[in-house]
């Protein structure tokens, strides 16, 4: 899209949304008022030497169309901003449309065709920046998204604020077919420590806590019983699912088992975890039984704290652990108690 055409876009846009804001019926904007609007959105083109000479060109193809100027002779028209000439006012002659309550959008063409559909305001603004990187990056004859980065540093680039992308889902928002390959992203997880015991055909274990992990590791020395041993970091192993996937993937691992804290706390993890890992990458995960019955054999018992607070519907959500392990569980809450993971270290 030409600078002109890409000023012309903008004016067009703006001067309907004043229209329509105006009320039903009303035909005639403030022109300076358009024009502070389109300068104010983008002031960075604004500053280059040939804006003055675009804007003008690009009135000129406005009042081409379905508006006319107010007074219509230029000759009458005031200098206004950096030699530019501006009528007081544009007057619409088109035909109303019946129907149409928001304006359209001046998008540019490479994201044009993959808005589908309505989207809600929090995407909208999303795309407002994306859509002003997009046009920028055409004007100075660059590409849009040269290389590949992580998706933190694309969304710096893009958006200002290198989070904006980290809750984007994998396919893209609701009527937007746009993902992060689309804009030479990839997602970084955090790394995920884990230590291999070179046994592919054995299931891996993902633990909470690092005096567990170290644990597991030195006894899988001794008797491998996992192909992996990952470090999940307490609560935050649920932000992980991504990267746990992953290394499944590289590692060739087909199982994965988890093991925490037998806690209301630890068991919600675990169902978050698995809820992650199930419906965006099709893992089913499970618990580590042979760890758990350790753990409520060996009896070492806490009180339970906040641990047991948590809002967690322990028959809905829990359907999928092992039955010995729900039956413990109701067994600790009634007696207000726990069992920290760190308990199987006796046997």
């Amino acid at each position: 899209m030409s600078g002109v055409m890409t000023w012309l876009s903008r004016l067009e846009s703006t001067t309907n949304k004043h229209r329509l804001t105006a009320g039903k019926g009303a035909r005639t904007v403030n022109a300076r008022a358009v024009l502070d609007e389109v300068l104010r959105t983008h002031r960075q083109e604004a500053l280059s030497h040939d804006a003055p000479s675009l804007l003008s060109q690009a009135i000129a193809q406005l009042l081409e169309g379905d508006w006319r100027a107010q007074p219509k002779r230029e000759a009458s028209w005031q200098t206004y901003w950096r030699g530019l000439r501006l009528p007081s006012a544009f007057v619409y002659e088109g035909a109303v449309a019946p129907v149409k309550t928001t304006p359209d959008i001046a998008w540019h063409p490479w994201l044009a065709e993959r808005v589908t559909g309505p989207i809600t305001p929090q995407v909208k603004e999303r795309l407002l920046q994306l859509n002003k990187y997009l046009f920028r990056q055409t004007e100075l004859g660059k590409p849009l998204f040269p290389g590949t980065l992580g998706h933190r540093e694309r969304s710096l680039l893009l958006f200002g604020d290198e989070k904006a992308l980290d809750s984007m889902p994998p396919n893209g928002w609701k009527h937007v077919s746009l993902t992060l390959a689309d804009m030479g992203a990839t997602r970084r997880a955090p790394p995920l420590p884990y230590t291999s015991s070179g046994r592919r055909d054995l299931p891996a274990i993902i633990v909470e806590n690092s005096d567990v992990y170290y644990r597991l590791c030195q006894l899988n020395r001794d008797q491998p019983r996992w192909s992996l041993v990952i470090y999940g970091a307490g609560n935050k192993v649920s932000g992980q699912a991504e990267c746990v996937s992953q290394l499944l993937k590289a590692e060739q691992v087909a199982q994965l088992l988890y093991f925490g804290d037998l806690d209301v706390a630890g068991l919600k993890i675990a169902h978050q975890l698995r809820r992650k890992l199930l419906d965006d990458y099709g893992i089913s995960l499970q618990l580590d039984e042979w760890l758990y019955d350790e753990l409520i054999r060996n009896r070492l018992v806490t009180p339970e704290g906040n641990a047991n607070n948590e809002r967690f519907d322990i028959e809905s959500r829990c359907d999928w652990m092992p039955r010995f392990v729900v039956r413990a569980m109701k067994t600790l809450m009634a007696a207000h108690l726990r069992l920290p993971q760190e308990g199987v270290a006796n046997r």
